[in-house]
């Protein structure tokens, strides 16, 4: 069984919360599994590049859905530290 694998690059600091769309591609393979690559915007501003593979879904939709809250949480993750270390 393959292991999901998931690398997000963030460049913003967008906070957490904050709508974001994206922009790429959700590919179904042949095993019932996704893979893809996505680029994140927020009011229109690059936030930061996904790349996946692996990710065990129904659709695209629910694929894409699982990147979605696995980038909130990266984002709310990168807030944290930076106001963790400005303080």
């Amino acid at each position: 069984m393959q292991s999901f694998r998931f690398s997000w690059h963030y460049v913003s600091h967008t906070p957490p919360g904050r709508p974001f769309d994206f922009e790429g591609a959700v590919t179904p393979r042949t095993d019932e599994r996704f893979d893809g690559a996505v680029d994140a915007y927020c009011e229109g501003r690059y936030i930061g590049r996904c790349e996946f593979s692996s990710i065990d879904a129904h659709d695209a939709s629910e694929a894409a859905a699982q990147v979605r809250k696995r980038i909130e949480r990266r984002i709310e993750d990168r807030v944290a530290q930076e106001s963790a270390s400005s303080h």
